[in-house]
């Protein structure tokens, strides 16, 4: 049976499907939790007794002008027959380093707003407190080197200390201050929910 790729259901403001051959697309715009749009395309093929293959691209509605113009200008050259060159006519954006080369809904800030905080992992809940990384290494690189040297579980952030955080390079005071804040405060949230139960 065909599988969505996220639980998370978003509501469906347009759509649009056509099926070719055991291929079937699906064109859908959506609601994202910021209350932001995307565009969901989708091809789904049988491959056996109720198996499916599925593929999915999902572009951001800030995107959708470069894509239609880059699909415009492919078309455009498939329709004269101009296939000779591959060189692409559009400006490309080279050597981009750091949050800049990840595309823009995979970004910690931006994923949880459209998906809410529960759908980041660890690590990227920790880059959105420390903001940047360092001279070497991006945020989310950094915050995967902490991550890592406490086994990857959120549960080993409580005992950590400042002289700890501090050890990593691109790691100050100030980050270190922020997420022993965060943890106080998650902390109070949850022992006052408790306490309230009762």
């Amino acid at each position: 049976m065909e599988k969505a790729q996220r639980t998370t259901s978003y509501p469906n403001l347009a759509s649009e499907n056509f099926a070719h051959g055991k291929k079937r697309y699906f064109i859908d715009v959506k609601k994202a939790a910021n209350d932001s749009h995307f565009l969901l395309i989708t091809s789904s093929e049988q491959y056996g007794e109720g198996e499916y293959h599925r593929q999915t691209v999902q572009l951001w509605e800030e995107d959708l002008g470069m894509f239609v113009e880059g699909l415009t200008m492919v078309l455009r050259r498939l329709a004269h027959g101009d296939l000779a060159s591959a060189e692409p006519a559009m400006k490309l954006v080279k050597d981009v380093t750091g949050m800049e080369a990840v595309a823009l809904e995979d970004r910690p800030r931006e994923k949880l707003h459209a998906f809410g905080a529960a759908a980041l992992s660890n690590m990227e809940l920790l880059a959105i407190l420390f903001c940047t990384g360092s001279s070497e290494l991006s945020v989310l690189d950094l915050c995967g080197q902490v991550m890592a040297s406490i086994g990857g579980e959120a549960a080993g952030l409580r005992t950590i200390t400042t002289e700890q955080l501090c050890a990593f390079k691109g790691v100050g005071s100030a980050k270190a201050a922020t997420l022993l804040a965060a943890l106080e405060l998650g902390r109070r949230a949850f022992t006052s929910s408790i306490s309230q139960s009762f």
